[in-house]
């Protein structure tokens, strides 16, 4: 079935942007420099201070896949690299994807609990890590700025990021106030790679950090849109929610 095809395909994802949970702009004659947007964002979602007081961060909300396929989302991190999306779906059942700091796995109701390996797993640690956002210059071997653009109207700065493995990454960037609003990236998964596109919006600060709270995915099955409705931090977790359940 269509809907089968979707949702495997979906299932090997992680959440491309729920890793990205100011400085003055640059005047018009004198562009900055691909380094200096990619610090400028970071100031502009609140800061390497800001980013430094977060513990943990728990989301919720709900989750539309197209054809009437609709559910809730809960998303779990914490420091320094644990991780846990929860997706329940209607007349499908749980989906729950989890890493422990060691351990990838994934528990469907089509699939059954399995450990992830190779490019899934690599995938899940790398965005796991809780202070992703700030460590680019470590993750990117290359940062330059390829031109301007426009997403949703906005004029936006367009950057390749070169990764010191795996594919590049293009992200664009707001020109005035320097927030991430689209990425393009390809993602090694089992099932071979998958070309996706996310866009963020609706940026509301929590606790000092700005944070998308609507994240829209353009995968080759469809389009997958996640609007969250309470983003907390700080939230004490204990670390046997990210373990991987005994078989059953």
């Amino acid at each position: 079935m269509a809907v089968d095809r979707r949702l495997m395909a979906w299932l090997t994802l992680a959440t491309v942007g729920l890793s990205c949970l100011a400085q003055k702009p640059a005047s018009p004659a004198a562009a900055p420099t691909a380094e200096e947007i990619m610090e400028k964002s970071v100031e502009a979602t609140g800061g390497r201070q800001a980013y430094a007081k977060l513990t943990s961060t728990v989301a919720k909300g709900i989750i539309e896949l197209g054809e009437g396929l609709h559910g809730t989302i809960e998303f779990y991190a914490k420091a320094p690299n644990k991780r846990l999306v929860v997706t329940l779906l209607e007349n499908f059942g749980e989906i729950r994807q989890g890493f422990d700091g060691q351990t990838a796995w994934l528990d469907n109701p089509m699939q059954g609990l399995r450990r992830l390996e190779g490019a899934d797993l690599a995938r899940v640690r790398e965005e796991a890590d809780f202070q992703r956002p700030l460590k680019w210059r470590d993750l990117y071997s290359k940062v330059e700025l390829v031109g301007k653009d426009t997403v949703g109207g906005r004029p936006v700065y367009v950057l390749r990021l070169t990764p010191k493995q795996g594919k590049p990454v293009t992200n664009y960037y707001d020109a005035e106030n320097f927030l991430l609003l689209r990425q393009d990236l390809v993602q090694a998964t089992s099932q071979g790679d998958m070309t996706v596109q996310a866009l963020m919006s609706d940026y509301r600060d929590v606790d000092g950090v700005k944070v998308p709270h609507r994240i829209e995915q353009l995968l080759p099955p469809g389009k997958v849109v996640i609007r969250f409705s309470e983003i907390r931090n700080n939230v004490a977790i204990d670390d046997a929610l990210f373990v991987m359940p005994a078989g059953r």
